[in-house]
């Protein structure tokens, strides 16, 4: 899959988490699932998603920023928004580019 740019993420970004659409894939996660899909504890529904770090919320199974589809329900899983934080933090950490420390060895 080729890579986006940040526009293309941007521009992904804010078309899926917003409208009807998403709104109905949104409610279909929390009403089928019960437990965090990525700790597997159970998820109390009645704390508040935006704020509480155990609250509600939906996970893309293959990040938007990655080219994941928004309204995919196959692609969206219940989370809590602790693991959600932590787990996106985690592969952006492996996607970043980090500094060869190797030689040529031609050079030598």
């Amino acid at each position: 899959m080729p890579r986006l740019t940040k526009q293309d993420i941007e521009q992904r970004t804010k078309q899926g988490r917003s409208g009807r659409p998403w709104r109905r894939v949104q409610a279909q996660v929390f009403a089928e699932e019960s437990h965090c899909w990525w700790c597997g504890q159970w998820v109390d529904q009645s704390l508040p998603g935006q704020t509480h770090p155990m609250g509600r919320t939906v996970d893309h199974v293959h990040p938007l920023w990655m080219g994941g589809d928004p309204h995919d329900r196959t692609n969206c899983r219940l989370a809590h928004r602790r693991c959600n934080t932590i787990r996106n933090n985690q592969l952006r950490g492996a996607q970043q580019r980090r500094e060869s420390l190797s030689v040529d060895v031609a050079a030598l």
